[in-house]
């Protein structure tokens, strides 16, 4: 035992505040959900570094335990896929959640290790350090085909609309460093020497929340009065049987509530209606029956239905077979347009580097070995652009930011989290969508096989929902928008930039101070 906590845990004073603030942030996510906790989530790691001064490898050794306390707490429901995904090892599912905390647990070590080697723990550096280098580690985290920005700071606002108005700004990383910037304040109101320090970071913490709150609520009166042309959308919540979905005997009752919704949402006055991923179960240029089918009832009701399905084809420069997890606008003329998913989830949907070396597809952990579709950001309904959204493409802003720059004024995420199971994971997959309307002021909406299906406001606001294992149909006039936000003009780099110059000015300010 002192050997393992020797090598692995950090000195005692931090073991327990670095555990507390890593289920302090899980406590800021669905299903609980205390967002404004979030504010206070990392302070005791904080206050317990800024007090006992840790070396680089303590330091390090704390934000590993912070994270692995976080993750741990945060994504246990991924072992719960086993009894409806389908798993074909489902022992895997335990090492691959160890696996995943592990990775994710790094970002903040190195967290911890950085500003231990740039600030030397000095407050003032700290307080200028500890934001910046956090969303920078955010960031990275949602970078390349390892991306899993899950449990990022900022999504823990998105049930408080008021303070998530900022995001136009700086996007979802910026939230995250307004975030760590009011947490490294309230340390150091708390472990700062003298009282008038103590009292100026506590003063400027106050002041900085409560100007995101004002400016959260005055944005939201402006917003709400922004008008437009409206689109009436249908979203529709089969909520078909994960267990027999894909059973070739039951495919006929699947399109039967398809075909059932789908009149539904004509008599209810739609102009389009939109269906869940993969709510065709079929691959659909190998199933030209019920591919006609899906024309033939656009066609008959005069109404665009847009849909998930699988679909394969021999494309690519060698012309091999290729598997997507794909969608479809079938217009009312009988013509179809189709959408491939862009980013796939690791292990998941592809292996890393899979669409790039194709050996990699023959390493068998039961995944899906799709291939990533081409770029396209847009799909066109009667003169409409809207940005599809498959499944875990909603976490990823610059999947919206590249349509909105060609023209989006809508987005429509469709997924399929039924087999995330009755836990916390559709919930907060379903949250970190909320975020992207507020990044563009676009309306989001969000179809889902067995919920959370809603609709989402561009004031990140949840105008109406279905929740899990319900069937319905959700009605939504929603706004088609134009305008360009600072963020979807800019993405990230602002942020990065700045937050580079923050960590270079606390590096000098540390080093002048130990030189003083």
């Amino acid at each position: 035992m002192k050997w393992f906590r020797g090598r692995f845990l950090p000195p005692l004073p931090l073991v327990l505040p670095s555990l507390l603030s890593g289920v302090l942030v899980t406590l800021c996510f669905p299903v609980t959900s205390l967002g404004p906790v979030s504010f206070l989530a990392l302070v005791p790691m904080f206050a317990a570094v800024l007090r006992h001064r840790p070396g680089r490898k303590d330091a390090f050794r704390a934000g590993f335990l912070m994270g692995s306390a976080c993750f741990v707490s945060m994504l246990w429901w991924i072992v719960k896929l086993v009894p409806t995904a389908g798993v074909t090892i489902p022992w895997l599912m335990t090492p691959a959640l160890i696996t995943l905390v592990l990775y994710l647990s790094v970002y903040p070590a190195f967290h911890l290790l950085v500003l231990a080697a740039l600030t030397r723990w000095r407050l003032v550096p700290f307080l200028i350090a500890a934001p910046a280098t956090w969303a920078l580690f955010e960031i990275a985290r949602a970078r390349g085909e390892l991306a899993f920005p899950w449990g990022s700071l900022g999504y823990a606002l998105s049930d408080h609309p008021a303070l998530l108005q900022t995001a136009d700004i700086w996007g979802v990383f910026g939230l995250s460093f307004a975030v760590v910037f009011i947490n490294a304040l309230m340390a150091g109101c708390i472990s700062a020497h003298g009282p008038r320090t103590r009292a100026w970071c506590g003063l400027w913490a106050g002041l900085f929340a409560g100007a995101l709150w004002l400016h959260g609520g005055a944005r939201i009166e402006r917003e709400s009065r922004v008008e437009g042309t409206s689109l009436r959308v249908a979203l529709a919540q089969p909520n078909v049987d994960l267990a027999l979905k894909w059973l070739p005997e039951f495919k006929d009752s699947t399109f039967l509530l398809i075909e059932k919704q789908a009149a539904q949402a004509r008599d209810r006055g739609a102009d389009v209606v939109v269906f869940p991923e993969t709510a065709a179960p079929v691959y659909i240029e190998n199933s030209p029956v019920y591919k006609m089918r899906l024309v033939d009832l656009a066609r008959a009701l005069e109404l665009p239905i847009y849909i998930g399905f699988l679909d394969h084809r021999f494309d690519g420069p060698n012309r091999e077979l290729n598997t997507y997890n794909s969608s479809g606008l079938f217009r009312a003329d009988g013509s179809l347009e189709k959408y491939d998913k862009r980013h796939l989830l690791p292990f998941g949907e592809a292996l890393p580097l899979a669409s790039r070396y194709r050996w990699i597809r023959k390493i068998e952990f039961g995944q899906a070995n799709f291939q990533p579709g081409p770029k396209q950001s847009l799909l066109n309904h009667d003169g409409v652009a809207f940005t599809p959204l498959i499944c875990f493409e909603s976490v990823f802003p610059d999947l919206c930011r590249d349509g909105v720059r060609e023209g989006t004024e809508l987005f429509v995420n469709i997924t399929n989290d039924g087999w995330f199971g009755d836990t916390p994971g559709p919930y907060q997959h379903a949250q970190m969508a909320i975020v992207r309307a507020v990044e563009f002021r676009r309306w989001l909406v969000r179809s889902a096989n067995s919920g959370v299906s809603m609709v989402v406001a561009p004031t990140g606001q949840v105008v109406s929902s279905i929740g899990l294992y319900k069937e319905g149909i959700l009605m939504a006039d929603v706004g088609l928008r134009s305008d360009v936000t600072f963020y979807a003009r800019h993405g990230d780099r602002p942020l990065v930039l700045a937050s580079l110059l923050l960590v270079g000015i606390a590096a000098w300010l540390a080093r002048r101070a130990s030189m003083a």
